[in-house]
């Protein structure tokens, strides 16, 4: 027995020094694995590995709002947080808590002009609120979240020490990004041949090929992008049986003051400014391409993100007996394309190398893939 007790604790000793030495060695990873998020609160105050062993004398937990299940704040903005103690102390005495920030999660932190100005923590009081006995051992402050470069929500972690005991407590913040991804819908990489809405409409599932179209996007959403929002389908609709139409005036995929990134959310599109639309005519390109090859339908009919007859340009066809015409339905029609890898106005709609350039047009038997972008 007294070996074996021996042993358990040689081993917790020898994996307290390996944790040790890769915390104080190796950057830190986030929860989702793509972002940092403990960056130096395990480093700072060694004391933390005690909460491996022991519990915080007098726990906090998050006041959430109604809905939320756990922290969150916007990217790039501010939002107040607030914890209280689980239970309170009955002498009316104060707990203090240090809560340290990361590469991520900022705040003001405490001014110690003894130790060489701000600190890496900010220590919070928990104590009775002599103007409001609702507040009783509650506290609160402001959190910041700073900008990336992707369109994923991510999650970090905030500690928190108890000053008294030195142990300390995790928690959770999601940071809800504001960007937004693009993704390709590819149907396990055979594509969608030009009437795909034909199914849906035919068997009253849908009730338009807009919605056939968004239908595919929110029912294909790869881990790469952000599951948190819905998505539409980047291409035209002029025909439905719905009345729901698409074009860059009428219910559109893109907004104004907004990033977009594609190829599995790491690179950047496109960033909108007042505009919904890329200028290709005037020369302008996406910033990185939608993808690395294949076409898609866009039912464009140039470059100016214009349409013209959706006979032509959206395998449009007539719907069952009675109903109207419809796009994206007819297999014997033609439709427009674009080219994953360009970053101009083939991008959305395939030219001739003529002069003038003019839509090539594609039999709507043949599969194509179908752009998702996220609201």
């Amino acid at each position: 027995m007294k070996g074996s007790k021996l042993g358990r604790t040689a081993f917790i000793l020898l994996c307290l020094t390996l944790w040790i030495s890769k915390c104080n060695n190796a950057e830190s990873t986030a929860l989702d694995g793509s972002k940092p998020s403990l960056a130096g609160a395990i480093t700072i105050d060694p004391s933390i590995l005690l909460s491996l062993f022991s519990s915080v004398n007098n726990p906090i937990e998050p006041l959430l709002n109604e809905g939320e299940t756990t922290l969150s704040v916007d990217e790039n903005d501010a939002a107040d947080i607030m914890f209280a103690i689980k239970n309170p102390p009955s002498d009316g005495s104060t707990i203090q808590f240090k809560f340290y920030k990361n590469d991520n999660i900022t705040f003001v932190t405490d001014y110690n002009p003894d130790q060489g100005g701000y600190q890496n923590y900010l220590t919070v009081d928990f104590g009775p609120d002599p103007q409001n006995a609702n507040f009783d051992y509650k506290s609160g402050f402001q959190i910041n979240s700073l900008e990336d470069e992707n369109c994923l929500n991510n999650y970090y972690y905030l500690t928190a020490i108890e000053v008294s005991s030195g142990l300390s407590q995790s928690f959770i913040v999601k940071v809800k990004d504001a960007d937004k991804c693009i993704f390709i819908a590819s149907n396990g990489g055979t594509g969608y041949p030009g009437n795909f809405a034909k199914k849906g409409i035919d068997n009253s599932t849908f009730a338009g090929p807009l919605e056939v179209a968004d239908d595919i996007c929110n029912s294909n959403v790869p881990d790469s992008a952000n599951k948190d929002v819905g998505y539409k389908a980047m291409l035209a609709v002029s025909y439905s049986p719905s009345s729901n139409l698409r074009n860059p005036s009428t219910d559109w995929v893109f907004s104004s003051f907004r990033k977009y990134y594609s190829q599995s959310g790491k690179k950047l599109a496109y960033s909108f400014s007042s505009g919904t639309t890329i200028g290709f005519a005037n020369a302008q390109e996406w910033t990185n391409s939608l993808g690395t090859s294949g076409r898609i339908w866009t039912g464009f009919s140039s470059m100016d993100w214009t349409t013209d007859t959706p006979t032509v340009t959206q395998c449009a066809g007539l719907a069952p007996s009675g109903a109207p015409y419809s796009s994206w339905y007819s297999s014997t029609a033609t439709g427009t394309q674009g080219v994953l890898s360009a970053v101009n106005g083939n991008s959305i709609a395939e030219m001739t190398n003529t002069d003038p350039a003019v839509v090539i047009p594609t039999l709507c038997s043949q599969r194509r893939n179908i752009v998702c972008v996220g609201q």
